[in-house]
């Protein structure tokens, strides 16, 4: 955890005895050498930015919100991909940023990409550095600086009668659902990468979590963006449908942070549900489960969350094989299934599935099956850290 910055050492724990075996097994992976015990032993080339462009730079956010160090650059070294770690692992931090800079208004994410610009620095925002598609990493240019949001981390607005919430871009998705939570509301987005993920990172990479079956991905909840980008603001949205032509949230929803920097976001929030009911469901191959849950998909009832895991997934131990009622040579494909919302009609889409599913599948394997896809899922990075 030491070298992708994710997560609680506290919390650390070694690979399953069924996974280390499988990779040994079927892969061939041995163990390595522990890699050092700090990041002292790791490189870091010096920083092609001028001390002019660190004082402009300063000028906008603050001296101690510039950060050159050694350790702060090497923890903005590109995303948590499984090669990005084996990289930082083996001491590759070629791709560090040459500066760290932090603001924390959307002015001075303005000023800062307005003085990035004309000094030809280019600018990578930074979230909760959860990517795994190489977007912290840029290519081909003479300097760069990450442009870490964590200090705008407020929930803006809450608007109880349209249900929509206002949330700056640097706001974690543990924190926001905690304040949320507090007045009653959910966003009802839970990806693998929860713990660190940000809600600006989850609009610029249109995150779909576990529950998208029911609340939607990411994109769906968004009905309003503001966006800095050098040649001024972008306010994007004023209501949730409109026939007035070309809808411009899609350019950036998804964009990757390539078209201008998101400093807040107007979201959907539904209340916090009454009741959640999660449970697992065995089938003998994943075409038999994809069949199974096709049927759900295509005519209902749809649950919150509808997860299927094909034989080797399973296997591995996405969840624990007591739970799914066999050891993992029994595995065949795992289907979890959650539903989410007051407790009378929760019982009712439950039922209803059960009976769509009971001739395809092997019986519900119980809520323990469904309730470790939660912690399965979010915990799984540690693991490979």
């Amino acid at each position: 955890m030491l070298w992708s910055g994710w997560g609680d050492p506290a919390k650390a724990a070694p690979l399953p005895e069924s996974m280390v075996g499988l990779l040994r097994d079927l892969l061939g992976v041995r163990p390595a050498e522990a890699p050092p015990a700090d990041l002292t032993g790791v490189k870091v080339a010096a920083p092609r930015l001028s001390g002019d462009d660190l004082t402009a730079l300063a000028a906008v956010v603050g001296d101690g919100n510039v950060r050159a160090d050694a350790e702060s650059r090497l923890r903005h070294t590109r995303g948590k991909s499984t090669p990005d770690l084996l990289r930082i692992r083996a001491g590759d931090a070629s791709d560090a940023p040459d500066a760290v800079v932090l603001p924390g208004t959307h002015g001075e994410v303005l000023a800062v990409l307005r003085a990035c610009a004309a000094r030809r620095i280019a600018v990578v925002p930074f979230g909760g550095g959860t990517s795994v598609v190489g977007g912290l990493a840029p290519q081909g240019v003479d300097s760069f600086v990450a442009l870490d949001l964590r200090r705008m981390d407020r929930l803006v607005e809450l608007d109880e009668v349209s249900r929509t919430a206002v949330l700056q871009p640097g706001l974690r998705a543990p924190a926001a659902e905690a304040l949320l939570n507090e007045r009653g509301y959910t966003l009802g987005h839970f990806p693998q990468s929860y713990e660190w993920a940000s809600v600006g990172g989850f609009a610029a990479a249109r995150s779909s979590g576990q529950a998208s079956a029911g609340y939607g991905r990411f994109d769906d909840m968004v009905v309003g963006l503001t966006v800095a980008a050098p040649e001024g603001d972008l306010d994007l949205g004023r209501a949730p449908k409109s026939a007035a032509g070309p809808d411009l949230r899609q350019l950036v929803l998804g964009s990757e942070g390539a078209l201008g920097v998101i400093t807040s976001v107007r979201v959907r929030v539904h209340p916090v549900p009454e009741a959640r009911e999660y449970e697992g469901w065995r089938f003998a191959s994943f075409d038999q489960g994809a069949a199974a849950l096709r049927r759900l998909a295509q005519d209902g009832p749809l649950p919150a969350v509808l997860r299927l895991s094909d034989e080797t997934e399973t296997m591995v131990g996405l969840a624990d094989p007591a739970a799914i009622g066999g050891g993992s040579s029994a595995a065949g494909a795992l289907a979890v299934l959650g539903f989410e919302g007051a407790r009378g009609p929760v019982a009712d889409r439950r039922a209803a599935a059960a009976e769509v599913l009971r001739g395809a599948g092997r019986g519900p394997r119980g809520a323990g099956a469904g309730g470790e896809l939660g912690h399965g899922r979010v915990s799984a990075p540690h693991l490979r850290a």
